[in-house]
C-alpha cells in the first residue's frame, strides 16, 4: 500500500539562546518512493558561532551521504550517512581545544517505502502515535560512544496508515501528559495538530522548542500523487512516499513556519546528488544561443551593427562594475586584515589587564568581540574570525574562573524507578534528602533511589522544602495549597486564614514557612502553632510597601532572606527591611534563565543555578559587609535541564538536579 506523508513543522517558546532548526528533503524525481525522505529536527545549544555551521553540515552530510546509492538496503543507507555525520562532527570538535561543540538536541529520520528509521542525541526525542497511545520510539538511543560519536544506535520499524510521528528537540512530555498528546492529534491536519500542542505546552515550557510533525495516510491512487507533487511550493505542505511524475520537493512555506531545504544549504558545493544539468541556466543558455544565431543570420544590416553596438556598450559596462566589485572586495578585505590584528592586539591587552583590572580588560574583550563578530559576518576570513571568538570565550572562562565539567558524576538515576520521571526539587530534612516531581517523592538514601510515593493524585506540586522544626518534608502546589509529608503520611496542611497565599517558592526557617508571592509582590510568613497543629494566619514579611519583587523566582534563607529575581538580580531582606547589599566583582557572563538561589547558615557562599546555561555560580558571603562576592562558577555540560541544587556543608559537595538524574560535583 502507497502512503502519503503529510508533514509541518513548528517553533514555539521566546527564548532565542539556542540554535533551532528542521530540514527536509526527497528525491522523487529520479528515484521515486525507494529514495525515501530525510528529516533532522536540530537544536544546538550554548554555541552561537558555529551553530548554524554545524546544523548545515549535519543536513548536508546526511543528504549527499544517504542519496549515494537508492539501491542500497535503506538501512544500510541510514547507518552509513550516520557515520559520515559523526565523522564531520568529529571535525568540528577537533577544531576545538576543548573539544566542546555546543549541546547537541537532534532526530535524524528517513522514511524509506514505509519504514521509519532514526536516531537521536542528547534531549531530542521522537514519538509515534498509534491509535490514540503514543509511544517514545526514540528511547534509549542517545549513547555517546566512547570516542564522542554521537549517532551511535538506529531504531526501525513500519509505518501504517493512520499513524503519526512526531519530533521534538527537547523531551515534550515534560510540559505534556501522553493522553493530551493523543488528544491534540487532529485528523488530517498537521498544522492544527502542532498548533494544539503549542496552546497545551506554552503556559509551562521554559525555553524554546522545535517540533516536526508527519501524518501517514493511504494514497488512493497515482493521480493523487501526481496532484500532490504539482501544487505550488509556496502552499504545499505534503510530500508523497509514492510519486509517479512529480516534481523534486522544493523548499515550501506554510502558516507555521518554513522548511530548510537542500536548495538553500548548497552554497558553493558540488555534489553529485544532482546529476542533471540546472534548468534555469539550460533556459538562459539557450536564449543567449538564439539571440546571436539570429542576428549574425542572413548577414549584417544597419539595425544589426546598431544592436551590436548596444551588446558591446552592455558588456564593457558588465566589465568596469566587475572591475570595480573587485577593487572595493580588495579594499574591504584589507581593512579585514587590519580589524583582525586590532583584534590580536587586544587579546593581548586583556590579558594583561585581567591580573589587575577585571573591569577594564572584559572592556576590551568586548571591544575585540564586537570586532571578530565584524569579520565573521563578512564572509572573508571566516576560520580566522572564529578562531578569535574562541580565543575570547576562553579568554572570558579565564577571567570568571569557570570550571567546566564535561563529565560529571552520576551519583543516582531516578530512571531506575520510573522511567519517565521528570524531577523538579530536592527537600533537605535533615540528614535526610528527597527528590520531588509534580506528584511524587522519592528519598534518596546513598546512591539509591527509594520506591516513589504519591503526593496527591488532584494536585500538581511546584516547590518544596524541608521543615525541620517538624522533621516534614512541606510541598507547594500550583493552586496554593501546602501539603506535608511526616512519618509515611501525606496530609493537607490549615492556616488560620482558611487558605494560603499563592507563590512560586516556599522555604522555611525555625517554626516558620516563607512562601514568595511574584504576583502581589510580597513575601508572606507563617508561624506554626504546635498547640493547635496548624499555622496562625499570614503576615506581610516586608516592612515597607514599595519592595518590588514581581520578578522573583527564588528564595532562600540563613537569618537573612534572599529573593531571586528573573533578572538575575539579589535582594537581600533583614527582619523585614530591605539590606544595603551589592555584588562585586560580578561573572562576566549575563545570567539568561536564573531560577534557584541557595544557601544557609551553614555555608560561607551563596549559590545560584542558571539551568539554561548549566552553570552553578558561587558568590561568597563577605562578613564585614554583607555583600556578596562572586569568586566562580560551575559549567555542567549535561543533555538535561539542570532544574536543582544543594550543597553538604560537610562533604563540600555540590548536588545537581537533572529532571532525570543526581549529580554529584566536588567543590
Amino acid at each position: 500500500m502507497a502512503l502519503k506523508a503529510s508533514y509541518e513543522f513548528l517553533f514555539a517558546g521566546n527564548d532565542d539562546n539556542s540554535f533551532l532548526e528542521n530540514y527536509y528533503y526527497d528525491l522523487f524525481q529520479e528515484y521515486g518512493d525507494k529514495s525515501g525522505q530525510i528529516f533532522v529536527n536540530l537544536e544546538i545549544q550554548n554555541n552561537p558561532v558555529d551553530a548554524e555551521e554545524i546544523g548545515a553540515a549535519i543536513f548536508e552530510t546526511l543528504q549527499k551521504v544517504f542519496y549515494e546509492d537508492v539501491a542500497a538496503d535503506p538501512y544500510e543507507r541510514f547507518e552509513i550517512a550516520l557515520k559520515a555525520v559523526n565523522g564531520v562532527l568529529g571535525e568540528f570538535r577537533g577544531q576545538k581545544t576543548s573539544g566542546y561543540i555546543g549541546n547537541l538536541n537532534v532526530v535524524i529520520a528517513a522514511v524509506v517505502g514505509g519504514t521509519l528509521l532514526l536516531s537521536q542525541s542528547g534531549d531530542a526525542e521522537a514519538y509515534l502515535v498509534r491509535k490514540r497511545y503514543v509511544s517514545i520510539v526514540s528511547e534509549g538511543l542517545s549513547e555517546e560512544a566512547p570516542d564522542g560519536d554521537l549517532f551511535t544506535n538506529i531504531a526501525s520499524g513500519e509505518i501504517e496508515e493512520g499513524e503519526f510521528v512526531l519530533f521534538s528537540s527537547t523531551r515534550l512530555l515534560r510540559y505534556i501528559s501522553k493522553t493530551d498528546l493523543a488528544k491534540a492529534i487532529v485528523r488530517m491536519s498537521v498544522e492544527e495538530t502542532l498548533n494544539d500542542i503549542k496552546d497545551v505546552i506554552s503556559t509551562e515550557m521554559l525555553g524554546r522548542i522545535g517540533l516536526i510533525g508527519i501524518m501517514f495516510d493511504e494514497a488512493t491512487d497515482a493521480e493523487e500523487l501526481a496532484g500532490i507533487a504539482e501544487k505550488s511550493p509556496e502552499t504545499e505542505t505534503q510530500g508523497t512516499l509514492k510519486s509517479s511524475d512529480g516534481n523534486i520537493s522544493a523548499e515550501k512555506e506554510s502558516l507555521t513556519g518554513k522548511f530548510l531545504t537542500a536548495l538553500r544549504h548548497r552554497r558553493n558545493k558540488k555534489t553529485d546528488v544532482y546529476p542533471r544539468e540546472n534548468r534555469a541556466w539550460s533556459s538562459i543558455k539557450d536564449g543567449i544561443s538564439n539571440f546571436f544565431g539570429s542576428i549574425f543570420s542572413g548577414g549584417f544590416g544597419k539595425n544589426k551593427v546598431f544592436i551590436l553596438l548596444i551588446v558591446v556598450i552592455g558588456v564593457l559596462t558588465i566589465g568596469i562594475w566587475v572591475a570595480k566589485s573587485n577593487l572595493a572586495a580588495r579594499e574591504e578585505i584589507k581593512q579585514l586584515d587590519v580589524v583582525l590584528s586590532s583584534v590580536q592586539e587586544k587579546l593581548v591587552e586583556a590579558e594583561t589587564k585581567g591580573e589587575y583590572d577585571k573591569k577594564q580588560a572584559k572592556e576590551i574583550l568586548d571591544a575585540a568581540y564586537d570586532d571578530a563578530i565584524k569579520v565573521l559576518n563578512s564572509g572573508y576570513y571566516r576560520d580566522k574570525a572564529i578562531l578569535n571568538l574562541n580565543q575570547i570565550d576562553e579568554m572570558r572562562d579565564n577571567l570568571d574562573n569557570v570550571v567546566r565539567l564535561e563529565t560529571p558524576k552520576v551519583l543516582a538515576d531516578l530512571t531506575v524507578q520510573r522511567s519517565d520521571v521528570n524531577a523538579l526539587g530536592f527537600a533537605e530534612v535533615g540528614n535526610r534528602v528527597f527528590v520531588f516531581e509534580y506528584n511524587a517523592l522519592y528519598e534518596i538514601v546513598l546512591d539509591q533511589v527509594q520506591d516513589p510515593l504519591t503526593i496527591d493524585d488532584e494536585e500538581m506540586v511546584i516547590d518544596a522544602t524541608g521543615f525541620d522544626d517538624r522533621g516534614s518534608v512541606v510541598f507547594l502546589t500550583k493552586s496554593g495549597y501546602l501539603i506535608e509529608y511526616k512519618d509515611g503520611t501525606m496530609s493537607f496542611m490549615d492556616t488560620d486564614d482558611g487558605s494560603f497565599h499563592k507563590a512560586v517558592a516556599i522555604e522555611d526557617w525555625s517554626n516558620k514557612i516563607y512562601l514568595l508571592d511574584s504576583v502581589d509582590s510580597a513575601v508572606w510568613k507563617y508561624t506554626y502553632k504546635g498547640t493547635r497543629d496548624k499555622f496562625g494566619g499570614a503576615e506581610e514579611y516586608f516592612v515597607d510597601d514599595d519592595v518590588d519583587v514581581t520578578g522573583g523566582q527564588d528564595i532562600t534563607i540563613d537569618g537573612s532572606i534572599y529573593v531571586l529575581n528573573n533578572t538575575g538580580d539579589v535582594y537581600k531582606f533583614y527582619a523585614g527591611e530591605k539590606a544595603d547589599f551589592w555584588i562585586n566583582n560580578a561573572p562576566y557572563n549575563a545570567f539568561k534563565n536564573p531560577s534557584v538561589i541557595y544557601t544557609n547558615e551553614k555555608l560561607d557562599d551563596v549559590y545560584i543555578l542558571d539551568s539554561q546555561d548549566g552553570r552553578v555560580l558561587v558568590f561568597e558571603k563577605d562578613a564585614q559587609t554583607g555583600n556578596l562576592n562572586y569568586t566562580s562558577q560551575y559549567l555542567i555540560d549535561t543533555s538535561g535541564e539542570l532544574r536543582d541544587i544543594y550543597v553538604d556543608a560537610d562533604s563540600k559537595k555540590l548536588y545537581v538536579l537533572t529532571p532525570t538524574s543526581i549529580l554529584e560535583v566536588d567543590l
